[in-house]
């Protein structure tokens, strides 16, 4: 019997099996092993940080629109492109966490020249969650810092009109063949309390609640757990496991994305 691969269910990270979003050597439409992409538009960067990859061209499946505001509005934020009758499967929770769907299944520091990595996955919470930091702020995001309070007292940048605060989970290799993964939230009345917040975990649609069904007043706090169903379900394998592997993504900081609207401010791919 033919055993299948296991297919975690990612957040932010590009799941292997995701033939749709996957880096490309070759500009759309070039011969094998680039050919079987369908995206109308193939986006180059060059990526610096590993060294050695060179230009790799990102799949986009529609042009990108910015959000002025962060109001939670499904149907309207960004034109609806967050939802399954637009671009929902092309924008994840980095996407909707910079208000920014640019329906290429972005990467933190990917549109900046650096491009996440397995290596970059395995460690503890506070050092891969030091790598995606530091890539966001490639990408021109603000550390805020680690508490509600610091976001709270923050003074942004004098020219971030529209500027909202997002919160950074880690999730690091681990057991199971578990490769790592991260997470995003977005606040919705940052100029306000800060005490409403929203999210959409990978392709899946927005919402405001947290993997448990509460509401999200502080995602510092909130449940952040994903079952990833059993480690290894076939008995006539060696490392036959039927429990369930428990994947828990845990807050790392607070940022603040400057004014989404504009090309000047935050750019992502």
């Amino acid at each position: 019997m033919t055993i299948p691969t296991r297919q975690f269910k990612f957040s932010g990270m590009i799941a292997p099996q995701d033939q749709f979003h996957q880096m490309t050597t070759a500009a759309l439409g070039a011969i094998a092993p680039d050919e079987h992409e369908i995206a109308p538009t193939t986006v180059n960067v060059i990526i610096t940080t590993p060294p050695g990859v060179g230009t790799k061209g990102i799949p986009q499946y529609a042009a990108e629109v910015r959000g002025p505001s962060s109001l939670y509005d499904p149907a309207g934020d960004c034109n609806g492109n967050f939802m399954s009758s637009n671009y929902q499967p092309n924008n994840n929770c980095y996407a909707y966490g910079c208000n920014i769907a640019s329906n290429s299944f972005p990467q933190p520091g990917r549109k900046s020249g650096y491009l996440l990595t397995s290596t970059d996955m395995a460690g503890t919470v506070e050092t891969v969650g030091a790598t995606v930091k530091s890539y966001a702020e490639k990408d021109g995001l603000l550390y805020v810092g680690t508490t509600m309070d610091e976001v709270r007292k923050y003074t942004p940048p004098s020219n971030t009109e529209y500027g909202h605060f997002v919160a950074l989970m880690i999730s690091p290799a681990g057991d199971g063949n578990w490769p790592g993964d991260y997470h995003w939230a977005r606040c919705d009345n940052s100029t306000l309390t800060c005490d409403e917040w929203s999210q959409k975990d990978g392709s899946d649609q927005v919402t405001n609640f947290d993997f448990a069904g509460n509401l999200i007043s502080d995602p510092s706090k909130a449940n952040w757990t994903v079952n990833q169903g059993p480690i290894q379900p076939y008995k006539s394998q060696p490392n036959y496991n039927p429990d369930d592997l428990i994947v828990e993504y845990a807050f790392y900081c607070f940022m603040y994305v400057s004014n989404p609207s504009t090309t000047a401010s935050v750019n992502i791919i």
